[in-house]
């Protein structure tokens, strides 16, 4: 069969179909595509509505703690408003160049004829493409449009506006990892094109923080920080003044029986009545958004009789507090004050700390709709998640925010972005918080309000999840972080990746609960040390960029001082004595410099008065007792090796019944053995106490050594040194009990006081053993009483003990 001709068209023709062809395709993917520059030329120009660019000339002095002189709470978040869609707009403007090399012009009205494309910004926008169109509590709601009208950036609010001009900005691939030009990474685009969307979204809280001294204005604006803020500080009791108290003894809190200076009784209508009238007095003088109802940093005494009478049946237990709750003693009061002071301010937000003893939600009250619960859970799972397996508080942090966020119309949480009292260890809180938080927003969490500290330098990428997830929370923890990496390292990516990862498993895996350093030796173990320098060696020596070193340095700076800490440490826990004042100094002095050279980073503790708050926590737990250390081998004859390891045995019962064990010829051989520098009464099961009848305590631990001390020589006396300890420490020598004798005065006690135990809490004491050493093997026990709730994980000895004789 022929198969038919096809007639051919000319060879021109079918190059002039291709031409046609190719413009309509590029003229149809013009109209879904919105030109802000070219090849490094402005094409685009952004519109505001008048007035919202003014000079900073006419900001008005803005204390550390947001307040203006001569401005209400309420007129200082208006003013706040109006500077941030200010530099929100002068920063859209100045990023869109560092993309792309091009001048974008800010006007106030777009000129006739003007063939740029328009950028809309807020009060500009709403004219052009319609309303916002999304509602978020706090007016955070807030619409991206690009269509053949421009692109449009607005919101409910300036917050939202906001929201929205970092919002695109984000997509063009900004991004600030930490504070400072250190962190910014933008990507270079000459030419930027933008589809045609119409995006209305809204931040997934109300509030995302971090605290004031952790980052920089402009860091926290970027990132889209902020929100509407819930007054949380610990401020109840300063509501009634001392008259008041006086001339109603009846309001205050029996504690022991008798009436406490500041305490009050929650359950006492007329107390919520006078709580009342005062806030009422402050909110018609100075109109704010929120009110504290927190009490103070204490743990509540529960035994008053008036007040158990309002607990519920039957009472409820708070585990990680050792105590009964008084929850919903509190919810009563708060439940009546918001009440009362609703009538008239009927926007008016309460916050209430959800904290030590009144940490469980209320077992009978409800949440008011504007009393928000922040639950602060100081005694649970800081470096852990909270489905972490085998953890002393097992899942009860998850069974708490379970309990509240079915309680509560809002709620938010106060966690913990250190290990309490931290003192700058590289601690990233990869897995805490990328487990924790998709776990609290699934729970409808609306405030996030983590306690952080200057620690860019070492918990850098926990930070920066939480940033990412509070904002949106269908992002993914693994890709936010594996894009960081390569953002900030470059050719590094790996190995730095693998560093922070190995700094994250350390802290899960070393099974140690105890707050601060006093874990660090299980931790930061020899072998994680050397990997992580290892790691550190290698991406310094990848063909990385200056910037990109500069970034790695500061990460290796932390490690050093990690490093330099660790070896005192050691030295510590091997009993190694003599330099330890002396090597501590030597990290003081260069954690000083370090945190003046990295301030603009917000790296290695904010300052503390005349030092640093980290200086200041290491100070507190190592300083005396490395310090005396020092001294008493200077000043004093050590006779042995100093005692790190000892047998012990728990105590739950009365002294009594551990008083036997102090005897020489008591058989400890079934005992087990621990180094009380290396092991915490966390790591051996005692983090804190969880029954009922320990009432805060874990009872007594009792140590037995033995140490072989030669002759006292004649007039001169022999000395058992602690190092330091937490509690009580009662000491016997060859079953003899040594009392303690006060050798300075002291808030409590005059000097030369002879008392039954040193009581003290990382303090060295020095018992006068002189009567009751011999020469040879000597016994020596140590009953120690952790006789309070500490939610730091330790207790007992917590440093050497050593033998010396007067030279």
């Amino acid at each position: 069969m022929t198969r038919p001709r096809v007639a051919r068209l000319p060879a021109i023709l079918w190059i002039f179909c291709l031409v046609l062809m190719t413009t309509l395709t590029s003229l149809k993917a013009s109209e879904k595509q919105a030109q802000l520059t070219k090849d490094g030329t402005a094409q685009c120009v952004i519109v505001v509505a008048p007035g919202s660019l003014y000079w900073e000339g006419d900001d008005r002095v803005m204390d550390p703690w947001g307040r203006i002189k001569g401005l209400t709470p309420r007129e200082v978040d208006q003013e706040a408003e109006r500077r941030l869609l200010r530099d929100s707009i002068r920063d859209l403007a100045d990023y869109l160049k560092k993309i792309s090399g091009a001048e974008v012009e800010i006007v106030e009205s777009l000129p006739t004829g003007d063939s740029r494309t328009p950028i809309y910004i807020g009060g500009a926008a709403e004219p052009v493409f319609g309303p916002v169109g999304i509602s978020k509590a706090g007016q955070y709601g807030f619409r991206v449009i690009v269509n053949d009208k421009g692109v449009g950036l607005y919101g409910e609010s300036g917050h939202g506006t906001s929201y929205a001009i970092y919002e695109l900005l984000h997509r063009l691939g900004c991004r600030w990892y930490l504070p400072s030009q250190l962190g910014e990474s933008v990507l270079p685009q000459p030419t930027i094109r933008l589809d045609f969307v119409d995006d209305r979204l809204a931040p997934a809280t109300e509030f995302r923080g971090i605290q004031s001294r952790t980052a920089d204005a402009d860091f926290l604006r970027r990132n889209r920080m902020g929100g509407t803020r819930i007054m949380q500080h610990h401020t109840l009791e300063k509501y009634v003044s001392d008259g008041q108290r006086e001339a109603h003894p009846e309001w205050r809190l029996l504690v022991d029986g008798q009436p406490d200076k500041t305490k009050l009784r929650w359950t006492r209508p007329d107390v919520a009545e006078a709580i009342a009238d005062r806030i009422l007095t402050q909110l018609d003088e100075a109109p704010s958004r929120s009110v504290s109802l927190s009490p103070g940093d204490y743990v509540v005494p529960t035994e008053d009789p008036e007040e158990k009478k309002h607990d519920p049946d039957p009472r409820v237990w708070e585990p990680a507090a050792g105590q009964w709750s008084v929850t919903d003693r509190l919810m009563m009061l708060a439940n009546r004050v918001a009440e009362r002071v609703t009538k008239k301010h009927p926007d008016t937000l309460f916050g209430m700390l959800a904290y030590v003893n009144y940490n469980q939600p209320p077992a009978r009250e409800p949440v008011h709709p504007n009393v928000v619960p922040i639950i602060a859970p100081i005694d649970f799972n800081r470096h852990h998640p909270m489905t972490w397996p085998g953890h002393p508080n097992g899942s009860q942090l998850k069974d708490l925010v379970e309990g509240w966020a079915k309680k509560a119309k809002r709620w938010g949480y106060y966690g913990y972005g250190m290990n309490l009292a931290e003192i700058s260890a590289p601690n990233p809180f990869i897995t805490k918080w990328g487990t924790d938080l998709p776990i609290l927003l699934q729970n409808g969490m609306t405030y996030w309000t983590p306690e952080t500290m200057t620690g860019w330098e070492s918990m850098m990428p926990g930070y920066y999840l939480s940033i990412r997830l509070t904002f949106d929370p269908r992002e993914q923890p693994a890709a936010i972080l594996d894009e960081m990496w390569k953002r900030l390292y470059g050719p590094a990516a790996q190995p730095m990746g693998e560093y922070w990862n190995l700094m994250d498993r350390a802290w899960i895996n070393a099974k140690e609960y105890a707050g601060a350093h006093f874990g660090y030796l299980k931790i930061f173990t020899p072998e994680i040390l050397a990997r992580a320098r290892q790691l550190i060696d290698e991406a310094l020596s990848a063909p990385i960029s200056v910037v990109e070193y500069q970034r790695i340095k500061l990460v290796e700076e932390s490690l050093a001082q990690l490093e330099l800490f660790m070896k005192v440490r050691e030295d510590y826990a091997a009993g190694r004595l003599k330099d330890l004042a002396g090597d501590l100094e030597k990290w003081r002095a260069s954690l000083r410099h370090l945190q003046r050279r990295y301030k603009d980073q917000f790296a290695f503790g904010f300052p503390y008065g005349k030092t640093t708050m980290t200086e200041f926590y290491v100070d507190q737990y190592c300083g005396a007792s490395y310090a005396d250390a020092s001294r008493m081998e200077r000043e004093f004859k050590r006779v042995a090796p100093p005692i790190t390891d000892w047998k012990w045995k728990h105590n739950p019962g009365p002294e009594a019944e551990a008083l036997p064990w102090s005897a020489p010829e008591f058989d400890d051989k079934d005992w087990p053995q621990l180094n009380v520098v290396r092991d915490t009464w966390s790591s051996i099961g005692h983090h804190a106490s969880l029954t009922e009848e320990s009432t805060g305590r874990s009872g007594r631990m009792v140590y037995r050594a033995s140490v072989k001390i030669p002759a006292v020589p004649a007039g001169k006396r022999a000395w058992l040194w602690l190092a330091a300890t937490d509690g009580s420490a009662k000491v016997f020598v060859n079953g003899r009990h040594v009392p303690y004798v006060v050798p300075e005065k002291t808030r409590k006690h005059e000097a030369g006081t002879v008392l039954d135990a040193f009581e003290g809490f990382c303090k060295p004491a020095r018992f006068d053993i002189t009567k009751a050493v011999k020469p040879g093997p000597n016994q020596i026990t140590i009953l120690c009483d952790r006789n309070r709730l500490w939610e730091i994980g330790t207790g007992g000895l917590i440093g050497p003990v050593a033998v010396y004789f007067e030279k």
